[in-house]
């Protein structure tokens, strides 16, 4: 068993640490359901738990646990099950000035840290970084705003974070907290995965930014019309008709015209709507520099022609071009 795979409580049974009234009053209510979660389960072992047994008790998705148990461990309240302190014995000014663990991550080649890399600010460093004009008073008033709520300090340092560790412009933040409002996501941990998947591709300036933002609003109108095409319905998509419609949406940047073309070849081949059969496709036509419905269907009679010496036909129906090579396709997918 890995230690992160293992959480532990760092104050007595019975008895919270002063400053912990005020972390209770700030925590939302997924904190307070791991952390009492953890509470139960520790007192059955030696204060200890499994992060994974957390998330199945109390019924929280995991990444949102180890969210929370991020929260819970910079509060000085839980660490990791190996650490050398004395058990259940650290003392309420030890809680209070405990350095929260951290880990490394593959975030621009291990230059950033995953555990708390934005959220780690103690209330002095957040009142300089305000007092130096670091962050402006006027991003969080309007990040509060854009959510409908008062953060509580960590919320502000999530957010503090994003601008003067990772860079981003301040309009660049806002954008990003619209965007996931809009996804009905207002919570800052979603906004720092979001930042952290942005950092990740280079991108922080509020036109980059911008521009991601629109390609992903773009992407998820057009996935919508896909799974109408192939008659999903609001069934959940799986991971490899998730992967073939981000790269047709967001790599390829094709639009329904031309994902309809690929469609119709597949029926008209299979007999059934393939993802995998129209990702071969679509995958050819992205290779041959192909970006637009015209300019597929004039590819498609070019090459009709050249199998039918020279006559070009006028539909695109009778895909010769490609029937040999997507029936090899077809029948190593049964």
């Amino acid at each position: 068993m890995t230690k992160d795979n293992r959480i532990k409580l760092k104050y007595r049974y019975g008895k919270l640490p002063d400053h912990m009234t005020g972390l209770l009053r700030s925590a939302d209510q997924t904190d307070l359901r791991v952390l009492l979660t953890l509470s139960l389960l520790a007192k059955k072992t030696t204060s200890e738990a499994r992060i994974e047994d957390i998330a199945a008790y109390s019924g929280i998705e995991l990444p949102d646990v180890k969210a929370s148990l991020k929260f819970w461990r910079g509060a000085g309240v839980v660490g990791d099950a190996d650490e050398t302190s004395e058990e259940n014995e650290i003392s309420d000014d030890t809680a209070k000035t405990s350095a929260p663990q951290r880990t490394t991550t593959a975030h621009r080649a291990g230059a950033i840290e995953q555990s708390n890399i934005t959220d780690n600010y103690s209330s002095g460093e957040l009142a300089d970084i305000m007092d130096n004009r670091i962050v402006s008073p006027m991003l969080i008033d309007e990040a509060q705003r854009i959510f409908g709520k008062m953060f509580r300090t960590y919320d502000i340092g999530i957010l503090v974070g994003i601008v003067e560790r990772l860079g981003f412009e301040e309009e660049a933040v806002l954008l990003m907290l619209n965007y996931v409002a809009g996804k009905g996501k207002k919570t800052m941990r979603y906004a720092e995965t979001l930042a952290m998947s942005f950092f990740d591709e280079g991108i922080t300036s509020t036109e980059a930014v911008a521009e991601r933002i629109s390609r992903m609003e773009r992407s998820g109108e057009l996935v919508e019309q896909i799974k109408k095409l192939f008659g999903f319905g609001g069934r959940e998509l799986t991971t490899s008709e998730k992967r073939f419609f981000t790269a047709w949406t967001e790599k390829y940047v094709y639009d329904i015209d031309v994902i309809r073309l690929a469609y119709d070849i597949t029926v008209d081949n299979t007999q059934k709507p393939l993802p995998k059969y129209a990702n071969t496709i679509l995958e050819r036509w992205h290779t041959e520099g192909l970006r637009t419905a015209d300019e597929v269907r004039g590819y498609i009679d070019r090459q009709t022609a050249e199998k039918s010496g020279g006559t070009v036909a006028k539909s695109y129906d009778a895909d010769e071009f490609f029937e040999a090579a997507l029936k090899r396709s077809y029948e190593e997918l049964k």
